[in-house]
């Protein structure tokens, strides 16, 4: 009995301190398990969950490109007004569907009929923006 009793003295000192060593160790293999997870992710790994997939790429991005700067909506504009002027190979400021079927700006060429609400044969940047809009954009 004595001897249990001096094992148990020695033995709840050593086991108090290897207690929160033992807590954090799951923390630390969930942290690896998610780093090698965003890894997958930007990968491609098809099997990888959609919302692992997308703290992935805001990893990869960082805070000061998702807080500042141009917006997505700012961007995709821009993207669109340069592939609508490669388009609009004679300058007047608005594309037939046969220059945007040549520019390769499908976009446009496959809504045509929707996007010339005037029914003029040729479509504008405004009308664009416009169609979009009328279909869920932010912008």
């Amino acid at each position: 009995m004595k001897r249990f009793l001096i094992f148990s003295a020695l033995a709840m000192p050593m086991l108090a301190a290897a207690l929160p060593a033992l807590a954090q160790a799951p923390a630390a293999d969930m942290q690896s398990a998610t780093t090698s997870r965003q890894g997958m992710a930007q990968l491609g790994d098809p099997y990888v969950p959609p919302r692992v997939k997308a703290a992935a790429r805001a990893a990869a991005l960082g805070p000061s490109t998702t807080t500042t700067g141009v917006s997505v909506q700012d961007r995709a504009l821009k993207k669109l007004q340069t592939k609508f002027n490669e388009a609009d190979t004679d300058g007047t400021g608005s594309v037939t569907k046969s220059q945007a079927q040549k520019a390769g700006f499908g976009f446009v060429a496959n809504n045509f009929e929707q996007i010339d609400v005037g029914h003029a044969g040729r479509v504008t940047f405004e009308n664009v923006k416009s169609f979009m809009r009328s279909n869920g954009a932010a912008f």
